[in-house]
């Protein structure tokens, strides 16, 4: 896309804005809401996702009705839009994105101001822009959870297998006992990918769930603790 065309996505988005602030499940189904963030603004916020997967993946996270979400790789915002629909309407989402990183890249810094509108008018957002692998973002995100355990984990940032191990292990630990953490990316068998490596080790300690699109498939792992 050109600049000038990214440009006119980014006003368009500005200005149809109301739509996205209209989004509730109190509105909406659930496969409604979904289809009109993948299509709105010319796909602005459509997420890096397979649509039948996210779906999937949201009516399991909407049980929990979670209060407290962590979400490892922002990008274009898709999907931290789409957990804040299926959050607690109070509920506490910490959003961890690098800019310019190899997996990702889609948290432009004009987009903050419109990542800052997303959740519902009731939640607290905190966007930490820098590397999910440091101590330090580790330490605020356990600030900003003000000592609370997370719900709902979502794994989608560094996709190599240094990357996502890191993440998995630098943050499964703030998920309580039957909260929920997501993998996206666990078909990808590029081998620069490393998610479907640790996934398949994980499955064979752990309650676990494969979801799966047809025919085109990126795959979300669920693990419930």
């Amino acid at each position: 896309m050109t600049l000038f065309g990214r440009l006119a996505r980014y006003l368009s988005a500005w200005v149809r804005f109301d739509q996205i602030r209209d989004l509730s499940l109190e509105r909406q189904s659930l496969e409604d809401l979904v289809e009109r963030v993948f299509c709105f603004s010319g796909g602005f916020f459509e997420p890096v996702q397979v649509q039948a997967e996210i779906l999937e993946a949201l009516r399991e996270v909407c049980k929990l009705r979670p209060k407290f979400i962590v979400e490892v790789g922002t990008a274009g915002g898709g999907t931290l839009l789409l957990w804040s629909r299926v959050a607690d309407p109070n509920a506490t989402i910490v959003s961890i994105d690098l800019p310019g990183g190899e997996f990702g890249g889609g948290s432009s810094n004009l987009r903050i101001p419109l990542f800052r509108r997303l959740p519902l008018p009731t939640q607290t957002l905190h966007l930490i822009r820098g590397d999910s692998h440091s101590p330090e973002n580790l330490e605020l995100t356990k600030t900003y959870l003000r000592g609370n355990p997370a719900d709902f984990l979502f794994i989608d940032a560094d996709h190599t297998e240094f990357g996502v191990r890191s993440d998995y292990r630098m943050y499964s630990p703030l998920v309580r006992k039957g909260g929920i953490i997501a993998f996206h990316d666990i078909a990808i068998t590029r081998p620069e990918y490393g998610v479907r490596k640790l996934w398949a080790e994980l499955k064979t300690e752990n309650k676990t769930r494969d979801i799966i699109g047809a025919p085109a498939a990126y795959g979300i792992g669920l693990l419930y603790l």
